[in-house]
């Protein structure tokens, strides 16, 4: 039912708004500066908004790029997506969001696949690898897939966009038995830490947060930080050595636990080599996990099983590091 009410303008006179209340949403409307015009204009407020009703079930809902975008946001929030993740995903959307500012585009719907094509091919012209440009063009699908489902736009612009190939040599550098013995003589304070690395293949952001708890009957036993999946892998007697000295505290490695030592931790490997070298081959803590990868292929480790070693979700993935298989080790096979 409609109801009349006043307020008091700066002047202090009088106007009349009338309000209803529809589905528990209160919508209310101007209706004059006085009483009686606001009487007769009730009946047609009333009107007018069962019109509205009947009519547009099914009309568009304008919405603003950044609501949409806090929108998403909280929906990859309740997925369980780590905090550092949700902001790398946030942020591409906001670089496209500021794409389209910048041609003129304020709403949703005026975005079409010309324009997301234009995008990702100003977005190749720069020195982002062919993985990065993947990553980006699969979380703004997600955005607008989220809009869809939200019913904000009808059509996904990014749904024709296809991913990029990547043509470069997928080898990836390992350390060298002589790059093993640099490292390690000059490890120091790091030295547990890289030993562990090189021989469970774990990744750092695993190893950072490894706790006595994950350590059970001689197995690791954690949930990866990147995936959500869960590790089960035996560790070897020269790891359980270096694990078991640090059981004591709640972290076995506490010493890592800051971004600014996480950093020189990786710097003081990169140390060993050149510059241009490092530079190059990408050398970083995950290099011991390629070196993991190299050293159980050349055991004769069957791929299914470096699989589950590496906690790969895929055998494609395991599979890049197939043709690093020394010479002798596929002639044993053969």
């Amino acid at each position: 039912m409609a109801s009349i009410y006043f307020r008091l303008d700066k002047s202090g006179n009088k106007r009349y708004y009338g309000s209803i209340y529809n589905n528990g949403k209160r919508i209310r409307k101007f209706l004059g500066c006085s009483r009686q015009s606001a009487q007769a204009l009730i009946k047609k407020f009333e009107y007018e908004l069962l019109l509205n009703i009947e009519s547009s079930t099914t009309e568009y809902k304008p919405i603003s790029f950044e609501q949409a975008i806090l929108s998403f946001k909280k929906d990859i929030e309740r997925t369980g997506v780590k905090v550092k993740q949700i902001s790398v995903i946030i942020n591409k959307v906001n670089y496209f969001k500021s794409y389209c500012f910048s041609l003129g585009i304020n709403e949703l719907s005026e975005i079409g696949r010309s324009h997301a094509s234009s995008y990702m091919n100003y977005r190749s012209a720069t020195s982002l690898t062919p993985s990065t440009l993947n990553k980006e063009i699969g979380f703004i699908k997600r955005f607008f897939n989220h809009c869809i489902m939200m019913e904000w736009i009808n059509l996904n612009p990014f749904f024709g966009i296809k991913y990029i190939k990547d043509r470069r040599n997928l080898k990836r550098y390992f350390f060298s038995d002589d790059d093993l013995s640099t490292i390690m003589n000059n490890a120091n304070i790091y030295y547990d830490f890289y030993m562990i690395l090189l021989n469970t293949g774990i990744r750092s952001t695993d190893a950072y947060s490894l706790k006595p708890e994950h350590i059970k009957d001689n197995y690791l036993v954690k949930q990866m930080n990147k995936t959500g999946d869960w590790l089960n892998i035996p560790l070897p007697a020269n790891t359980l050595q270096i694990i078991n000295k640090r059981l004591s505290g709640e972290l076995i490695f506490p010493e890592l636990q800051s971004q600014s030592k996480r950093r020189k931790c990786t710097e003081h490997l990169q140390s060993n080599f050149e510059h241009d070298f490092v530079r190059k081959n990408n050398i970083n803590l995950h290099t011991f996990r390629h070196t993991y990868a190299h050293n159980m292929l050349n055991k004769g480790v069957p791929k299914e099983v470096l699989q589950t070693l590496l906690g790969h979700r895929s055998i494609k993935t395991t599979e890049i590091y197939a043709n690093w298989v020394r010479k002798e080790e596929l002639e044993r096979w053969v």
